[in-house]
């Protein structure tokens, strides 16, 4: 069976809410309006959509009593404005992705004077694109070199280049048709040119699936050895290959975020710290512990999830806390961490995997510390850059910024 998978995206679907009704749902409501002397009408306009890959931006032009031009990052659907009363106001949003447009929809309504308005806004998917991940783990164990994606349908053929990135190779295609069904073939080959893995399958492009989810969940899903002997001989081969569930070893799992100052005055932060697979293969758990404290005494805990996917992170957390989400705690219990200076180690099977000393300046002991915040500060947590992983114990490859538990960071 091809490690190719096809999933079907739903339909995006914009939303405009009332400014006091922040959670909308997919429902359609009907438009309430209340007289005011306000002589304004109080929209807000969530883009509410399953999140393609390579989102860039989210627009809204209004055209009314004011012609207005709105855009947000990739990170914000929230829209919220004050709109002048007229009998047709139209509103156009559009999805940006992959650096073209992607996703329209429009719709027109009248406005009065003191209305909040709530109206759905459908849209329509245009074009749509490939985007393929090949999980290759921070070292590169598998000797990929070089790359080629092809897509092919009845009219058109793509050569699409391969792109490279910390712990992973990336084939994206530009925007393709919709209604048209292609084959795609990825081969990947070593430094001497040799394929090392090869794939088809076929997938068709609708406005239910206009991005497919094409992922290559472990480079061990199919492997093919060709070989042609010699004439009257015999030929043995013996294809040694590591285990794709196995226990860890030193540099496949990482510390890339430590978090020791939450403010105690917010329910939403937590103390955790964060873990990353670098390497290609699921990692055992079982025999991992996580531990906390100072220079001279380190107090372990173990870790309760029993294992890692290759390429995904992993949030430790303290179970203790209202606060950490059910998601992110995965320990057996936990040391309050010190804001200013600490220690955090990552061990299996008794053997060290990773290690940290954070503090606010070096000291006798530490004359390279990860950064952390002073005494009395909170709401930054250490984060490594995942493109400097080999160069950890330099502080030089940490940033203060704010915490993203989950997510693993590039910070400068």
């Amino acid at each position: 069976m091809s490690p190719i998978k096809t999933k079907h995206a739903n339909i995006a679907t914009a939303f405009l809410c009332a400014l006091a009704l922040w959670n909308c749902s997919s429902d359609t409501h009907e438009t309430s309006a209340t007289i005011s002397k306000s002589g304004t009408a109080s929209v807000a306009l969530r883009l509410q959509y399953n999140t393609p890959p390579l989102l860039d931006s989210l627009v809204l032009d209004c055209y009314g009593a004011d012609t207005l031009h709105y855009v947000h990052s990739a990170d914000s659907g929230l829209f919220s404005m004050d709109l002048f009363p007229s009998d047709n106001w139209t509103f156009k949003a559009k999805i940006y992705a992959n650096g073209a447009l992607m996703q329209m929809g429009e719709l027109s309504t009248k406005l009065e004077a003191g209305a909040i308005a709530d109206i759905p806004i459908q849209m329509h998917p245009i074009v749509g694109f490939v985007v393929v991940e090949v999980p290759i783990g921070l070292r590169n164990e598998s000797g990929i070199e070089s790359g080629t994606m092809t897509l092919v349908s009845e009219d058109e053929r793509y050569e699409i280049p391969m792109e490279e990135s910390t712990g992973k190779l990336l084939f994206k295609s530009g925007m393709l048709k919709l209604g048209v069904e292609y084959e795609v073939q990825i081969s990947l080959f070593d430094a001497d040119g040799n394929a090392i893995y090869d794939l088809s399958d076929r997938f068709l492009l609708t406005e239910d699936s206009p991005v497919p989810d094409l992922s290559l969940n472990s480079l061990r899903s199919k492997i093919a050895v060709s070989v042609k002997p010699a004439d009257e001989r015999n030929v043995s081969i013996t294809l040694a290959l590591r285990a794709a569930f196995r226990k860890p070893k030193v540099d496949d799992l990482l510390i890339t975020e430590y978090y020791a100052a939450p403010n105690a005055k917010d329910s939403t932060q937590y103390e955790f710290v964060e873990i990353y697979n670098g390497s290609i293969d699921t990692l055992i758990l079982d025999d991992c512990t996580l531990g906390l404290g100072s220079a001279t005494s380190v107090k372990r805990y173990a870790l309760t999830a029993s294992e890692i996917l290759p390429g995904q992170v992993l949030v430790l957390g303290d179970a203790a806390s209202e606060n950490t989400p059910a998601l992110h705690i995965n320990t057996d219990g936990w040391s309050a961490m010190s804001n200013s200076k600490g220690a955090v180690v990552l061990q299996c099977d008794g053997e060290t995997l990773d290690s940290l000393y954070y503090a606010s300046t070096p000291d006798s002991l530490h004359s390279n510390v990860v950064p952390a915040v002073g005494s009395g500060k909170y709401n930054q947590s250490g984060q490594l850059n995942v493109d400097h992983w080999n160069m950890r114990s330099d502080s030089s490859s940490w940033c203060l910024a704010v915490p993203t538990p989950g997510v693993v960071t590039f910070c400068d």
